[in-house]
């Protein structure tokens, strides 16, 4: 069983999805504290002809350490501004019509939690570019003994993992110790990060957007294609 664990974000990069086209089963780490200020979890960027523009949900936030999986969304007109902004900023493409059919649907009435948004919407990606055989779970549904992020080793307990899909970042190696995981029959794989440039209309290429604009850039098929090219980062 591979396994991989990651915060529901908004939208996320093509890391994240490369991620999910690399393991069995994915599970969404909504039983960690919601992050304070910025942070991928409410917010992302796509390209617009003005440059790279930022989308954010806006939340209820505070200091409480209250989990992503109970932090609500405000009420306002974002779903309307966020599709607006997406329908300007690519128009033209022929993913444009099927891409915010979903986005309108999954976004509903603009409230509910962050994390069952976040949860809908990479879901959604997830389907549109063709990765449709793994199993999703969410930490908070699991009937896990603790909490944050020392619920990873239960987590991965629950899901009988022999591998843990990984990036190779600050966070993960704060949350996992490799002798431990090895001690439990865990191996650990960390995913490359770097992928390859691809058309973007107007401008220098930006990385690391929002995977919707390698989907209405590039279709599903490219954007499996990125993902399936990434190398290691320098």
């Amino acid at each position: 069983m591979i396994v991989a664990i990651h915060q529901p974000n908004y939208l996320p990069w093509l890391g994240y999805f490369h991620k999910i086209s690399a393991v069995d089963t994915f599970v969404f780490f909504d039983n960690v504290q919601m992050p304070i200020g910025k942070s991928f979890v409410s917010r992302n960027r796509i390209k617009t002809p003005q440059g790279e523009q930022w989308l954010t949900v806006p939340t209820h936030r505070d200091s409480n350490g209250r989990p992503i999986a109970e932090t609500a969304i405000q009420p306002g007109n974002w779903p309307r501004k966020h599709l607006m902004t997406i329908r300007t900023a690519y128009a033209g493409s022929p993913w444009l019509g099927p891409v915010l059919d979903g986005l309108q649907r999954e976004f509903g009435t603009g409230e509910g939690t962050i994390a069952d948004l976040n949860i809908r919407l990479v879901r959604m990606c997830a389907a549109f570019i063709g990765l449709t055989t793994v199993k999703f779970l969410r930490a908070t549904e699991m009937g896990l003994a603790s909490a944050g992020a020392e619920s990873v080793y239960e987590i991965l307990d629950r899901t009988e993992a022999k591998t843990y899909v990984t990036g190779a970042g600050a966070g993960t190696q704060r949350t996992i110790d490799e002798d431990v995981l090895a001690g439990r029959g865990v191996a650990v794989r960390y995913l490359p990060s770097a992928y390859p440039q691809y058309s973007q209309r107007r401008g220098a290429f930006i990385e690391n957007l929002s995977i919707l604009d390698a989907m209405l850039n590039c279709g599903p098929e490219g954007t499996r294609a990125l993902i399936g090219a990434a190398s290691p980062s320098d």
